[in-house]
């Protein structure tokens, strides 16, 4: 049985409401240590042994730890499009190379011609270390992604260089940029008709693409976008920046390209246009996410309910469901997403799913605004109710693009664990915030297959 799929489904704990036997109780860590309690359960098979226990049985603090201990959504979860020893090797080629140009160029500098920040930036490592760790990692995408990380570094070692040198251009920056931001609009526009042969695959195909592109257009600052021919006024940041940008842009670009291949290699001769259903979807998500508040207006009812005290269970509750629930960053599609249609699907659906776990966390969690305390077999159960309704959903909805859509839901329930292991307030406080994260991730869950179903199981005959 693999990591993911232990402790089973159904591990043994009753998952009913809280009962007078699971009352709130002290901190008592005189009851059993972790050593005592590890004994028990045989050590190694601690995990498994979780299911042999009821939350409250235990002590608040062992109850924590087990919480943490309790399996996780894996991290690779989520699918990815593969990686070629090739593909990853030519990127940390590429990065060897400029970085043996880095050093080229600040071998040449004089140190006291330049001021003291200048020198900080030539002195270290180029590369920041991360073309050693290209070399070693034995993964290849872990290769590719030290390599492209690496880039940025490299390349504002050389923009630093190059100022000091008296070589800096702005009018080169300045074009090089244009010719990235039309490179990423023909890439995009190269996959906009969202032609799919097997919607589950294709489509994560079609979202990793426009996720690489999206972060390219945020990261290219000096194209034609402002309507200026030059930067007639810039500092040694300013250009050493956009010059590791640029290079760590076009590597993006040609792995996006590589994306783009894979996709177009899968398609068959019946491949049908995805667009429409793609947008009309969108359109009818952001129809749903009308009918709840805004999250202006959410924060104004949050301000304006006197029971809302952050230092009761129930306002810290009702905060932090307001922060997961409500963000709005959908709705802000600036230019650098523009004709991105597979993720603003994604990142729309997401803010569904997100409104519409609110009200099932808020009644999972059974807070009220007289509450004082928050057992820890509450915020243990809310994980094993998490993890049962991530794998349930899993196994119903198995295909790359429902993995893809579930990756924010997923991320929550991981995120869960942190308030409890690095939380700097009263215990309560912690075990509410994570089992906050627990629900809302639950919730969304529970509802992906209505977003990932009217796109993904669209017959395509």
């Amino acid at each position: 049985m693999s990591p993911d799929d232990a402790p089973p489904t159904d591990d043994g704990f009753d998952s009913s409401s809280d009962s007078s036997s699971d009352a709130p109780r002290p901190d008592d860590r005189s009851s059993v240590s972790r050593r005592q309690l590890l004994g028990l359960v045989g050590g190694a098979g601690v995990v498994g042994g979780i299911g042999w226990f009821r939350p409250t049985w235990l002590p608040d603090p062992i109850t924590d730890w087990l919480t943490t201990l309790y399996p996780n959504p894996p991290s690779n979860y989520v699918w990815q499009p593969p990686v070629s020893d090739a593909h990853a090797d030519a990127a940390v080629a590429n990065l060897e190379s400029v970085v043996e140009r880095a050093e080229e160029l600040r071998s040449r500098v004089d140190r006291d011609s330049v001021d003291e920040d200048t020198w900080f930036h030539l002195r270290t490592t180029p590369g920041g270390g991360h073309l050693d760790s290209a070399k070693e990692e034995r993964d290849a995408r872990d290769r590719l992604r030290s390599a492209t990380t690496g880039l940025q570094y490299a390349g504002e070692t050389v923009g630093y260089a190059t100022i000091a040198l008296g070589d800096d251009d702005p009018e080169v920056l300045v074009e090089r940029g244009r010719e990235l931001e039309q490179a990423i609009d023909d890439l995009a526009a190269s996959v906009s008709e969202y032609r799919v042969s097997a919607p589950g695959r294709d489509l994560a195909y079609l979202y990793s693409i426009e996720r690489l592109l999206s972060f390219t257009r945020l990261t290219v600052g000096w194209g034609d976008s402002n309507g200026s021919d030059e930067r007639a006024d810039y500092s040694a940041h300013d250009f050493a920046g956009e010059w590791g940008s640029q290079l760590q842009t076009q590597q993006r670009i040609r792995t996006a390209r590589y994306y783009r291949e894979q996709y177009r290699t899968n398609l068959g001769d019946d491949a049908t246009a995805y667009r429409d259903r793609l947008a009309d979807a969108t359109e009818r998500f952001r129809t749903d996410i009308e009918q709840y508040p805004s999250r202006g207006e959410m924060r104004t009812r949050l301000d304006e309910e006197p029971s809302l005290d952050r230092n009761t269970p129930y306002g810290v509750a009702r905060w932090e469901l307001f922060t997961l629930c409500f963000d709005d960053s959908f709705n802000y599609v600036g230019d650098y997403e523009r004709g991105l249609t597979a993720k603003q699907f994604v990142d729309t659906a997401r803010a569904l799913l997100a409104r519409q776990a609110h009200d099932f966390a808020l009644d999972a969690l059974d807070v009220e605004p007289g509450d004082t305390d928050y057992d820890s077999g509450r915020s243990f159960r809310a994980k094993r109710r998490a993890m049962r309704d991530f794998r349930a959903t899993r196994d119903e909805y198995d295909s790359n693009f429902a993995g893809v859509v579930a990756n924010e839901a997923a991320s929550i329930i991981r995120a869960g664990d942190v308030s409890l292991e690095m939380g700097d307030g009263p215990a309560w406080k912690e075990r509410v915030e994570s089992a906050v994260y627990y629900f809302v991730g639950a919730g969304m869950m529970r509802n992906l297959g209505d977003v990932v179903e009217p796109v993904v199981g669209v017959d395509t005959d």
